[in-house]
């Protein structure tokens, strides 16, 4: 008997990980109507711009941040002030048009008892890979978040109405058992035109995402919401996107700097120098870094999606720290300033807002670097003691 003891004793730590139960995977496709997908909802605001009443306050031009046009005010607006009455109605004059399959895909570590958050991230671009990577899941692992992702045109480009979401997170809850999937906080990834998703839903759901990121949006007006600026958001721009250069660097780069300015939001942006549209491996780092100083900042430890949707903390734009703007008239790597946002020298109005002292020192090794010098830049000190 002792011998047998001793035995497991040896054993027991190669045997837990096998005692741990097996990670979690669902999928499911279904067939939507093209009405659901954003494409089909502006064009609708496009033909009638009167049923959004007057809608957008922004501001932009082809050459910079400044007044346009009515013409450019219906083309290019995408703060979209639809409320789900009037989508049925659009469907019901217009028809929901054809179906076309929409894929979505659930990963939950096995163990975890619940879900204290979940990732959700548009399938377009890299968001299928994102949704693999290893590095992405050991994350979600250590924080206990669930991965849901979704991949088709009704959806990925951004949808509506947003219960959509909802009400495919409540049926993956029943399937899997993990009910709390229903009201667990949000963090929202979008690449390229799935900024139509990242940025466009907390515009209406920012009681439910903690923070959001536009990975190389295919266009800036996408990223204009007024409604999503006390959710903290990253949008990580290319320096050599094709994208990022129409009309002009000068002005797609400004709409983090305006929305700022005219909104408070609690955003910053970043520049990777020398790379194109896609991210690559030294892209996402930051990404992971962005996502749990957002996560330690807004969920408190104590939140339990069980009980029903979790209350997030409301950051005050004192509270962060600010980093200065990477200048495109420059290019490449840049060492850019940081500092608390009190003590801030620049312009406070217009600087990138950044959550904590742990990601600005993050943000800037990037924008200096081009890379973090670790996967998983660990969390603030306070970060076990979120209320």
């Amino acid at each position: 008997m002792k011998h047998t003891l001793t035995l497991l004793t040896i054993l027991l730590p190669t045997l837990l990980p096998a005692l741990h139960a097996a990670d979690l995977d669902l999928t499911e496709t279904l067939q939507l109507p093209e009405c659901h997908s954003i494409g089909w909802v502006n064009a609708w605001v496009k033909a009638d711009p009167q049923a959004m009443g007057k809608g957008w306050d922004g501001v932009l031009d082809e050459a910079r941040w400044g007044t346009p046009s009515p013409q450019q005010l219906v083309v290019r607006n995408w703060d979209i002030q639809l409320t789900d009455e009037q989508w049925r109605e659009a469907v019901k004059q217009k028809g929901e048009g054809k179906k076309e399959d929409v894929r979505f895909d659930l990963w939950l570590p096995g163990n975890i008892p619940y879900a204290k958050g979940l990732v959700v991230i548009s399938g377009h671009g890299s968001g299928e890979g994102l949704f693999r990577r290893p590095d992405m899941r050991e994350l979600a692992r250590e924080l206990h978040l669930a991965l849901f992702k979704f991949i088709g045109n009704p959806m990925q480009r951004g949808f509506w109405p947003k219960s959509l979401l909802y009400e495919r997170l409540r049926a993956f809850g029943q399937k899997s058992g993990h009910p709390e999937l229903e009201h667990a906080p949000l963090f929202l990834y979008g690449h390229s035109n799935g900024t139509g998703f990242s940025a466009i839903f907390p515009a209406t759901e920012s009681a439910r995402v903690w923070a959001w990121v536009s990975m190389r949006p295919g266009i800036t007006f996408q990223v204009y919401q007024p409604g999503a600026a006390q959710v903290p958001g990253l949008v990580i721009f290319g320096e050599d996107d094709h994208f990022l250069a129409r009309p002009s660097k000068e002005e797609n780069l400004a709409v983090v700097p305006l929305m700022r300015k005219k909104h408070n939001a609690l955003w910053n942006f970043a520049v990777e120098p020398k790379t194109g549209h896609g991210p690559g491996e030294k892209t996402w780092p930051l990404v992971f870094s962005f996502l749990r100083h957002s996560w330690a900042a807004r969920v408190p430890a104590d939140g339990d999606p069980h009980k029903g949707p979790v209350t997030l903390r409301q950051l005050q734009p004192e509270q962060g720290h600010l980093g200065q703007n990477w200048d495109p008239a420059r290019g490449g790597y840049q060492t850019l300033p940081i500092a608390p946002f009190a003590s801030f020298p620049g312009d406070k109005t217009v600087a990138s807002w950044l959550v904590n002292a742990s990601y600005a020192a993050d943000w800037q090794t990037f924008q200096r670097e081009g890379q973090l010098r670790s996967q998983h830049a660990a969390p603030d000190s306070h970060k076990d003691s979120r209320k």
